[in-house]
């Protein structure tokens, strides 16, 4: 487990062509949106941002080329960087990761990511070529050169690497082999939750709001299904998405009355829901949730290299703490 105490850091940005112009408020707000624009502006004028070396007010216009710097005292919850090597040549390489490890910097994890830890072991060339949620367990598949790294990216666009994951879910699913067909939009998690929830860019409890919907009017998204073993409360899936939506399989799920077992954003509903907005993860919605991640799993992706054009599927065995919740199984 790897933890990362507090201490003082210094982020450093460049400004774009695209937000030359703007003030260094407007700039923060639109790019980092961790943070409001009222809070961008009290961190302008309690000098913890500077444009160029040099202290600003909110209204200093930035300008193309010009280097902010953003001085925080910042800590990071621990995380769990473990990782298991599954496939390594001199183009790529496959590892499983945990159920507790961010891929990349993301929100308040900027240290404790999988990709810091794999650039320390492996060096620094090595990139993501696809991303999994941070409480995803399973493959991650990573580029050693910027060649390789170009043709795997192009092929995940084009949909031509297969992905299998696992899942265990609340309820019995009667269905054994189906697909779900239902399209997935944006959502404005601001309409569903209105100011007396305790929410905000500034709390935590942003993140359980609600990224993706089923929409009709949302963009096609397609996943198979197929029940790989039931138990008294729970059941467990292998799912295949036909598209890459984001939180596709997660708002699918949910859709069809049975999320995710864990699942902090789209798992919970009625009063408990109503708890988790007000007051986070108390014990009664801990207790709900059952698991402390969200009970998915990368489990396989198929493809051919990009490099050599052989034939590779990575897997990776799904993770005890999801296999627990089937014992016993009924099926």
């Amino acid at each position: 487990m790897n933890t990362f105490p507090k201490q003082q850091l210094t982020l450093t940005c460049q400004v774009d062509p695209y937000r030359s112009g703007w003030t260094v408020v407007q700039f923060l707000a639109h790019r980092f949106k961790y943070h409001t624009a009222e809070g961008w502006e009290q961190r302008v004028r309690d000098r913890w941002v500077h444009v160029n070396q040099s202290e600003v007010e909110p209204e200093h216009v930035v300008n193309r080329g010009d280097v902010i710097h953003y001085t925080i005292w910042h800590a990071e919850p621990p995380v769990d960087d473990d990782y298991t090597v599954l496939f390594e040549d001199e183009h790529y390489l496959a590892v499983a990761k945990s159920g507790n490890c961010p891929v990349h910097a993301c929100g308040i994890y900027i240290v404790n990511t999988l990709i810091a830890r794999l650039r320390g072991d492996f060096g620094p060339r090595v990139t993501l070529a696809h991303r999994l949620d941070r409480e995803t367990s399973g493959v991650v598949m990573l580029a050693r050169n910027r060649e390789a790294n170009r043709r795997l990216a192009r092929m995940f666009e084009r949909g031509e690497v297969a992905k299998t994951y696992r899942a265990v879910v609340f309820g019995n699913v009667v269905q054994t082999d189906f697909v779900i067909d239902a399209p997935i939009g944006k959502v404005d998690a601001r309409i569903q939750y209105p100011v007396e929830y305790a929410w905000g860019k500034e709390n935590d409890l942003a993140t359980y709001l609600p990224k993706r919907r089923v929409d009709p009017a949302g963009k096609p998204a397609r996943t198979r299904v197929e029940v790989t073993a039931r138990a008294e409360r729970f059941t467990s899936l292998r799912l295949t998405p036909e598209q890459g939506r984001t939180n596709q399989i997660r708002v699918h799920l949910a859709h069809i009355g049975h999320p995710l077992v864990g699942d902090k954003i789209y798992g919970l509903a009625g009063e408990i829901r109503d708890e988790q907005m007000r007051e986070g993860l108390t014990e009664r919605v801990r207790a709900a949730l059952v698991l402390e991640r969200h009970a998915l799993h990368g489990e396989t992706l198929d493809f051919v290299h990009p490099m050599t054009g052989e034939r590779l599927t990575i897997s990776a065995p799904v993770p005890d703490d999801m296999r627990e919740l089937l014992t016993p199984s009924i099926s």
